[in-house]
């Protein structure tokens, strides 16, 4: 905030323009607040150097709420980088771009794969196709995996998680199988394993947006 509060008060020496008191009390606000996030900056790191590391992710907490102060009085983000909805589908942005635009497309809703179908939570979007509306999205979803994450704890079944062809190497009781040189072995398909000889692209919602292979 300094290199602001000198670039607008060069011109306004010159110009001999009167600043109202209001305005006068914001700047000094905005200015000590900002000195203040410039010596918790300093703090962080200094704490951690003497061997004191929790402090130093509660200093920048504490910095991070200041920053929000200036991004709400500056509008940094709202208004700013407008995709609408038609560009968004134009230009094949998919995940949280696409969604911050007004196009209420997940994949976990579309092909319901694994159990997202069995747990409760909403497809989060917004219609503003700003930055600020990109932002949002993306800090409700990590609420919504969040949710996700506790159902599933919740209602997760018992029974076998493992593949089944890691079975073949029961019988074989060498220990030699436990070397690293032999960890990465258990990954190989069962010699006996075959896939039907057709294409297929498989897609997931991943958290830039939509992630396939052919």
């Amino acid at each position: 905030m300094f290199t602001e509060a000198i670039t607008v008060n060069g011109p306004e020496q010159l110009g001999n323009i009167q600043v109202p008191k209001r305005a006068s009390y914001i700047r000094a606000i905005m200015l000590e607040l900002s000195r203040i996030a410039s010596h918790l900056l300093w703090l962080g790191p200094f704490m951690a150097d003497i061997g004191a590391q929790t402090p130093f992710f509660y200093i920048f907490r504490e910095r991070e709420l200041i920053y929000d102060l200036f991004e709400a009085a500056t509008e940094r983000v709202e208004g700013v980088g407008i995709i609408g909805a038609e560009e968004a589908l134009n230009w094949g942005l998919s995940g949280p771009m696409l969604r911050a635009s007004g196009i209420q497309w997940d994949l976990r809703k579309v092909d319901r794969y694994e159990c997202y179908d069995e747990v409760d939570w909403e497809v989060q979007w917004q219609k503003e196709g700003d930055s600020l509306a990109r932002y949002l999205v993306r800090i409700s979803e990590m609420t919504e995996s969040i949710k996700i994450i506790q159902q599933a704890l919740e209602g997760i079944p018992g029974g076998p998680y493992e593949n089944l062809e890691i079975r073949r190497f029961d019988r074989i009781k060498d220990p030699e199988w436990n070397d690293f040189e032999y960890r990465f072995i258990s990954k190989k398909p069962s010699p006996t394993f075959e896939l039907s000889k057709q294409e297929l692209y498989v897609r997931v919602e991943a958290p830039k947006g939509e992630l396939g292979i052919f």
